[in-house]
């Protein structure tokens, strides 16, 4: 089914599909955590009973939009990248949880849920950092930022050692070329645009959508 994107052009729009919808869902996430820590960690909506505290409309959408969303930018990755470019599969748990620890940290005001945010914040830092030191110790860095393949499809040969990291390339293992300056300005290139593209549209959305609420 998916052998029709397995072209150079089907592989860069997958990437770029995948880390586009990833940071839309993730900048949507972390704006709603932060609504919610501005309304003292907790709201309710709907219901026969007497809600203290309404949440907005904007964290009512957001916030199970871009956890679920999330998922789906890993499925496009998974199944239309094809190993080329940054690394979605590997880089999306570190950035979600250490970006909402740091949202926990920033958010605390000093009052009653100081201890609460402190530890949440500390607790996601290290759950996201967890697999950033396994990459470190696989010496599977390279892989994940440049591709375990080039656009064209050639696969580098240092592929087969990101093999252990969600399967980032076939147990045949990897080819014969090595990553060129180009290879790394497309991959690095396309993912900045990517995540800036999809950054930027979240925070037009969310601020829509807090507006009309």
């Amino acid at each position: 089914m998916f052998r029709r994107f397995d072209t150079p052009v089907g592989r860069l729009v997958g990437s770029a599909l995948a880390w586009t919808a990833f940071s839309f869902f993730f900048v949507g996430l972390y704006q709603a955590l932060g609504a919610l820590l501005t309304l003292g960690g907790s709201c309710a909506s709907g219901g026969p009973y007497a809600i203290e505290t309404e949440c907005p409309e904007s964290v009512l959408l957001f916030a199970p939009l871009g956890m679920f969303g999330m998922f789906l930018a890993a499925g496009l990755a998974f199944a239309l990248a094809g190993g080329f470019g940054v690394s979605l599969l590997a880089w999306g748990w570190p950035i979600l949880f250490v970006g909402l620890g740091i949202r926990f940290l920033l958010g605390w005001d000093g009052g009653q849920g100081l201890i609460v945010n402190i530890l949440c914040g500390v607790l996601f830092i290290v759950m996201g950092a967890a697999p950033v030191w396994f990459l470190v110790g696989s010496k599977s860095v390279i892989p994940t930022l440049v591709g375990s393949r080039r656009i064209s499809g050639e696969r580098f040969a240092f592929a087969g050692r990101a093999q252990r990291y969600f399967g980032l390339t076939p147990k045949d293992g990897g080819g014969t070329a090595a990553p060129t300056p180009t290879d790394w300005a497309i991959s690095l290139a396309l993912w900045v645009v990517s995540v800036g593209v999809g950054g930027w549209l979240a925070l037009a959305a969310f601020g829509a959508v807090a507006a009309a609420g």
